[in-house]
């Protein structure tokens, strides 16, 4: 079996001490802390930030356990009591707890006091110190590997060597076109879900928050060589069942429905309009160097939830080069009947 051939793009006869400090980056690979990119060098993190109002409506005070993978802040008196994460140069998370909180700790587990009747307002957070990593599928080519990169290598954060695997047949001179895929599914929550509190007493009043979820192209981002271009779809990465979900930036492109419509099922073959790529036709989506953004939706707008083998939900179409933050906001209130 012939072995992939190995493309050298710059002069890579280097001295040996100083080509082996070079960075490799394999397609999928490992970032420290076990932090996954795929084949096409994706990373995906998520940022959350919440305020929950609680109230104890019991006669006596109650201990709430904590999710310690969340940060938080209970905003009362000087704000001292708390917990943050953060991770460490080997990418492993580690976790820093207030002293007031140790000092009111029950049973060596993380929480807080409510006293009776006391309504508080809790920060909790997902930080970029300590980011939620969301598992994105490897991009599916129609060549399989062949034709694909696998290895981009580095030195002084310049590309000087790239493996690519050429062992096709010699049967095909193309084998196909590239069209956005969606990589990654969304997580579902809902008040039930975040806050599955046993005690009756203790109640969950309203929150709302930000999401952040950014997407990072791991060797163009890490290099001062930035040539790689990456074409995709993502899903709104976690969706708030019960909850209103608005000012998304930048919009979103089409939802899951409309997105297995155009990409997935081809019901429908799209008209000729002569236009560019840079233009598609019906300005459905447009093409720019960092995101493919569609129709504008207004910023107090609620994603409608259709039924579709479960919910609907928004779908982004992306090209760029290093990184891209999609953002939005969510809130919600208990109701008037309880």
């Amino acid at each position: 079996m012939r072995k992939p051939l190995s493309i050298l793009l710059l002069f890579v006869l280097l001295s040996l001490p100083a080509f082996s400090s070079a960075q490799e980056y394999k397609l999928p690979g490992k970032l420290p802390g076990e932090r996954a990119y795929n084949n096409i060098g994706l990373l995906g993190e998520v940022m959350v930030d919440l305020n929950v109002t609680i109230v104890n409506t019991a006669p006596y005070p109650k201990y709430i356990l904590v999710n310690p993978r969340y940060d938080f802040r209970v905003f009362r008196g000087n704000g001292s009591e708390y917990l943050y994460n953060y991770r460490a140069p080997d990418g492993k998370l580690y976790g820093v707890v207030s002293r007031e909180l140790l000092s009111r700790s029950l049973n060596y587990a993380v929480g807080f006091w409510l006293a009776p009747y006391e309504t508080v307002v809790v920060n909790f957070r997902i930080t970029e110190n300590s980011s939620y990593l969301i598992h994105f599928s490897d991009y599916k080519f129609p060549c399989g590997d062949v034709g694909r990169f696998t290895e981009l290598i580095y030195l002084n954060g310049s590309l000087v060597s790239i493996l690519l695997n050429n062992e096709g047949d010699i049967d095909k001179l193309t084998c196909g076109s590239l069209r956005p895929q969606l990589l990654n599914r969304p997580i579902f929550l809902s008040v039930r879900s975040m806050f599955p509190l046993l005690d009756g007493s203790v109640k969950v009043l309203k929150y709302e928050g930000r999401v952040d979820f950014r997407i990072t192209n791991v060797p163009n981002h890490e290099n001062k060589d930035k040539m790689f271009h990456v074409l995709f779809a993502v899903a709104q990465p976690v969706v708030f069942t019960d909850a209103k979900t608005y000012d998304y930036v930048p919009n979103y492109t089409m939802t899951y429905s409309e997105f297995l419509k155009r990409f997935v099922t081809g019901t429908q073959s799209p008209k000729r309009h002569n236009v560019s790529v840079s233009a598609p036709e019906n300005n459905l989506f447009k093409l720019t160097n960092t995101l493919i953004s569609g129709v504008r939706v207004s910023p107090a707008v609620k994603v409608e939830m259709r039924p579709h083998r479960g919910l609907d939900f928004p779908v982004w179409i992306v090209y760029m080069l290093d990184r891209v933050d999609i953002t939005y906001h969510v809130s919600w209130k208990e109701s008037p009947r309880g």
